[in-house]
């Protein structure tokens, strides 16, 4: 039987010219969890990071601090592909459904980055929601579809090389939301709302051998004791 920690990538930098890299507190959560895992005795035998910024920092700064071997880059650990959708094709959206142009304005008129945040979070939602369905598309945006296998294809892979050890995946929030999917059996809503919910730097546990992969925890965050240090966005 192996072990499989998925973990999600510390706290990126919103709202700055780039938002793929990690905060400070990001950092911090990324250390606390190697931290914790070295004195817990918890030893891996591999560790992988998805291809962004925050996700192979977050894999570096835990393998150092947790005495971890060296992560191993794989593209296909990326999150979903829907940039596109925000950066070129919001216009087009606005245009066609009103509910969405609504929470555009109240993003543009909010005080502060807090309250800019929310309304944001509540359009990207938005727009997520109706993305899995496949109400929403545009040239260069990756499918849900296409995503969800991709992630079920790399879990595969990782699972077929590690057969009977214990790893860990750096990634996002999508691709953890995929596997605790692929596990449960949940729908594809479903799923999406738990991305939503996926705290930076948490744990989530599987089981797997064969053709078997099961959860044994989600959203686990025991490294981060102040209430303060814990975030999901």
């Amino acid at each position: 039987m192996g072990t499989l920690y998925l973990v999600r990538h510390g706290q990126a930098s919103a709202f700055e010219d780039n938002y793929d890299r990690l905060s400070t507190l990001g950092e911090k959560q990324a250390r606390l969890l190697g931290e914790s895992w070295r004195r817990r005795g918890i030893r891996l035998d591999r560790v992988f990071t998805g291809p962004r910024v925050r996700q192979k920092a977050t894999a570096e700064i835990a393998a150092e601090a947790g005495g971890l071997p060296a992560p191993v880059e794989l593209a296909e650990l990326d999150e979903m592909g829907v940039e596109p959708l925000f950066r070129e094709h919001m216009p087009e959206l606005f245009a066609r459904h009103s509910h969405l142009q609504s929470l555009g304005d109240s993003m543009l008129m909010a005080d502060g980055n807090e309250a800019r945040a929310r309304s944001f979070a509540m359009l990207f939602e938005a727009v997520l929601r109706m993305w899995v369905k496949g109400e929403v598309k545009g040239a260069g945006v990756e499918q849900w579809l296409e995503f969800r296998a991709r992630v079920r294809h790399v879990l595969a892979a990782v699972r077929s090389e590690a057969r009977g050890q214990r790893i860990a995946v750096f990634t996002s929030a999508g691709p953890v939301a995929g596997a605790v999917q692929l596990a449960l059996g949940t729908g594809d809503e479903d799923a999406l709302s738990l991305a939503f919910r996926v705290r930076n730097s948490s744990v989530s546990e599987f089981l797997f051998s064969g053709d078997r992969f099961s959860l044994a925890s989600f959203n686990e965050t025991p490294h981060l004791e102040d209430a303060s240090l814990v975030t999901v966005r």
